[in-house]
């Protein structure tokens, strides 16, 4: 590209205008100074512009308004909504926001030499990455948007697929580790295409990946690798790296996982006792708002709390009295329902560290059988929905929280309004797990808990981390299915292998598990 001063794009009267891409474009391209920086007056003979037309070029962009890259990149770039994503966050980036995972071009046409060979460039640097290194961002893929930069949407032409492949072709020969599409985006002056390009994640065992056909200086047989915000030929430090990838195509993870101890708690189903406690605290708080109805407990609720009951039945009536509050009834209304979901999640990580006291927690271990190092091993393991999973802490509290002052009670003294919103404010009825916890989600019909990376020594074993599992659902048989897989930073492939969990049937008292907080004194209405 050339890097001579940007043509005018027009004029206004006598004076030329600039579009704010040209300048950035052509600063990308300029050459460097041999010694002090831009600012440096010494250096504006150099750059053969009057200082008044560099001070246009580097105020561009604000300091105090540097734009970054507004793109979360833990995922793969899958689906036309996040492409689209991430042509808006390129949109609104600096050209300093190319990464190892990332880089864009205003203008290339590959039916033309020039343009298949950039593209070619591009793939086989984003090819020669070191695997663990790229699993940093989009779980290792790799991504050029050709014909969008910073704060301009270019377009380009569109090809068949077929055609494009030949003509990249010529330079990657048959590595077919890649795929492109072309993705629509409207900015205001009609829908362009900008053409993406997703270079998959690089394997150990891969090979080096070299240029096939000449093009202007690069000659065949050249490896090129992707440097943070730059494709250039491999240094000697990432050739090495790059073969002893290759090297690692005979190594493959080995590890053995056993359970030490557990099983999952089979228990009979708590919504309906919770959703009956949950029904009389909301009537209670609600009472004052809406007097005419009577406080009711569910049946369940009622044959396993009986002194609850008998106290909302004995609950009197609301006097027809002035009702002096702060809180709006509409606000009043917001602020039980908040706490009534901090109720029912305090409740349920109350009956975890009831399953966790009383059953038995699942342990298992990680056993490096082989002679070589192990980096990052991730267990992943996977059970059905119907079994829940907790990481439990024998020191943690369940954080109960504070019931909101009932409806007519909460006045502010005189100049405290303008903190009366602070009152809503309370603490989560959870602390934060460790960051270093396992991961759990539940998503397709499975419970998939994904503990944290460990390191392993030849024949070295690793106990993990303790998971607390339970099912509210009748259990069709004495044990529960799952499987599990584990893959390393440092090798490749992966082990599969299934895992039977055991089921253990717990009896539990629910009035201590889900109200543990309410004693005697609070259950007898007299005192």
């Amino acid at each position: 590209m050339s890097s001579s001063f940007p043509k005018s794009s027009g004029k206004r009267g006598a004076e030329p205008l600039y579009r704010i891409s040209y300048f950035k474009r052509w600063a990308r391209n300029r050459p460097a100074p041999p010694s002090a920086p831009l600012t440096s007056p010494e250096n504006w003979s150099a750059l053969s512009v009057r200082p008044r037309m560099l001070e246009v070029q580097l105020m561009t962009k604000d300091p105090g308004t540097t734009m970054t890259l507004n793109f979360e990149a833990d995922q793969p770039v899958v689906g036309l909504k996040r492409q689209q994503a991430l042509i808006k966050a390129v949109l609104g980036a600096s050209s300093a926001d190319e990464t190892r995972w990332l880089e864009w071009k205003s203008h290339l046409d590959v039916s033309k030499a020039e343009g298949a060979f950039a593209v070619s460039k591009a793939i086989l640097g984003f090819a020669n990455r070191m695997p663990d290194v790229a699993a940093h961002w989009a779980e290792g893929h790799a991504y050029l948007l050709v014909g969008v930069e910073e704060e301009a949407l270019h377009g380009v032409t569109t090809h068949d697929i077929e055609k494009v492949d030949a003509w990249l072709g010529r330079y990657i020969g048959d590595f077919d580790r890649y795929q492109f599409t072309y993705v629509p985006f409207a900015n205001g002056e009609g829908t362009r295409h900008v053409m993406l390009v997703d270079v998959f994640p690089p394997r150990w065992g891969d090979p080096l990946h070299t240029l096939r056909k000449a093009h202007q200086s690069y000659h065949p047989g050249m490896i090129f690798h992707r440097y943070a915000g730059k494709t250039e030929p491999a240094r000697p430090a990432e050739i090495e790296a790059l073969t002893e990838r290759a090297r690692r195509a005979a190594q493959r993870v080995s590890v053995d996982l056993a359970p030490v101890t557990g099983a999952v708690a089979a228990l009979p189903p708590t919504e309906d006792v919770r959703n009956g406690i949950l029904d009389v605290l909301r009537k209670d708080l609600m009472k004052p708002l809406n007097a005419a109805h009577p406080v009711k407990m569910s049946k369940a609720a009622e044959a396993l709390f009986p002194d609850l009951a008998v106290a909302a039945g004995t609950l009197n009536s609301l006097r027809a009295l002035a009702v002096h509050d702060y809180r709006s009834p509409e606000d009043f209304r917001q602020e039980v329902e908040e706490y009534l979901r901090n109720f029912d999640q305090a409740m349920q990580q109350s009956l975890v560290q009831a399953i966790h006291a009383t059953g038995t927690s699942l342990k298992l271990k990680l056993t490096n059988p082989g002679e070589e190092n192990l980096t990052k091993v991730e267990v992943v393991l996977s059970l059905p929905d119907t079994v829940l999973a907790h990481v439990t802490d024998d020191d943690e509290k369940v954080d109960w929280p504070e019931q909101p002052k009932k409806y007519g009670t909460a006045t502010l003294p005189i100049g405290a309004g303008v903190i009366a919103g602070m009152a809503a404010v309370r603490s989560p009825a959870f602390s934060l797990p460790s960051l270093h916890s396992p991961d759990i989600e539940q998503e397709d019909g499975r419970t998939t808990i994904r503990f944290a990376p460990v390191d392993l020594r030849p024949h070295e074993i690793v106990t993990l981390d303790s998971i607390t599992l339970y099912s509210t659902q009748e259990a069709a048989a004495n044990a529960v299915a799952g499987e599990w897989r584990a893959t390393a930073t440092n090798v490749s492939g992966k082990v599969e292998r299934p895992l039977s969990i055991p089921t253990q049937r717990l009896e539990l008292d629910m009035r201590t598990v889900l109200l543990p907080m309410i004693d005697d004194d609070e259950a007898d209405p007299e005192k």
